[in-house]
């Protein structure tokens, strides 16, 4: 596995805008051709039981991308990738283990959004989903890469590990 950058990097047309799904989200500034890679994470390496301690400390943001077993990517609280938003019927999807690029190509002043399925695998991760989308789940689950439908649509675009279990489960 390629150890991650420190610093977290987005494209220089994107950055912090008012979001209808969360407050606040990631937004185009300029139209973005499909396949532009618009954020790449970084940070810092932690095992389970670090990232279990950080977040029940509560001191502190705490926001993580899973990469293998027992290796989670622990951003930076001060890093504006933060603020990617979740919705059922995304623009972005991932090209490696840090990088997302949109799927399709994204007008300026649309906001950038991740399907979490994709990159998160905790059993017990409940999200209750408020987008837009006719494709909206209501509740985004950790188990929900799980789902053939979800599996198909995101072919080629979820983090290096969930498509390791993907393949594995299809074995």
């Amino acid at each position: 596995m390629q150890a991650p950058d420190p610093a977290c990097w987005l494209h220089p047309d994107v950055e912090v805008g008012p979001s209808d799904v969360a407050g606040r989200g990631l937004i185009a500034t300029a139209d973005l051709p499909a396949g532009t890679v618009v954020s790449r994470l970084g940070g810092t390496l932690v095992d389970a039981a670090e990232l279990s301690r950080l977040r029940a400390a509560g001191t502190a943001y705490v926001d993580s991308v899973v990469l293998d077993d027992d290796v989670h990517l622990l951003l930076a609280p001060d890093s504006d990738n933060r603020f990617g938003n979740h919705a059922c019927d995304p623009n972005l999807g991932w090209v490696d283990g840090y990088a997302l690029a949109t799927l399709v190509d994204v007008a300026a002043g649309s906001e950038l959004l991740q399907d979490y399925a994709t990159s998160v695998v905790e059993p017990d991760f409940v999200l209750r989903c408020h987008c837009q989308s006719y494709r909206c789940r209501q509740m985004v689950e950790g188990t929900d890469w799980r789902i053939p439908q979800l599996q198909r649509r995101y072919a080629g675009h979820w983090t290096p590990y969930v498509q390791r279990l993907i393949d594995a489960q299809g074995a």
